[in-house]
């Protein structure tokens, strides 16, 4: 019987791949992932806020979100980059803690092409190992990211639609 400290590694190689067409720039997606100011807008589910959304874009640089859920539970979500191709290529590994112990590992992969001023997203999330109380997380994974970028595509309407100027 596993222990709340007890990890699974490879829960079956769980894996979600997501597709998405962005009516964006390419370079404008790609500061929505690199740019704290506009990730703490659109990561995680709706309805949750992010009140710390800090990172260093770069390989072996560090992300730091804290997600305020629904619920008022505060996720810790700290990761490494281990991969930064502007603006066609993001891997990431992320580790969600539960008060202060990791108790989810995932690899990211972030792809994206541009197609007549379109934005095509294609991303690989694969748990490389999670903690039992972290089990639900895996579950929700796919819809999560899908509230993600569906935030995600309301924040491009709203920025696509106006001159901004991309700080990297």
């Amino acid at each position: 019987m596993l222990s709340k400290n007890d990890f699974i590694a490879d829960p079956a190689k769980q894996q979600v791949l997501i597709t998405r067409i962005f009516e964006a720039p390419i370079d404008l997606v790609f500061s929505m992932w690199t740019n704290p100011k506009y990730l703490a807008i659109w990561w995680g589910p709706e309805k949750n806020t992010n009140p710390v959304c800090e990172m260093d874009v770069r390989p072996g640089g560090t992300i730091r979100i804290a997600m305020q859920m629904e619920n008022r539970q505060l996720v810790h979500v700290t990761g490494i980059f281990n991969e930064v191709s502007p603006p066609h290529r993001l891997v990431f590994t992320t580790l969600k803690d539960e008060n202060g112990k990791a108790g989810l590992e995932v690899l990211h992969t972030v792809i994206l092409t541009e197609a007549n001023g379109h934005t095509k997203l294609c991303m690989e999330v694969t748990i490389i190992k999670t903690s039992p109380e972290f089990m639900t997380s895996c579950q929700g994974m796919e819809s999560g990211w899908n509230q993600s970028f569906d935030r995600l595509t309301q924040l491009l309407i709203l920025e696509n639609n106006k001159p901004i100027k991309i700080k990297r």
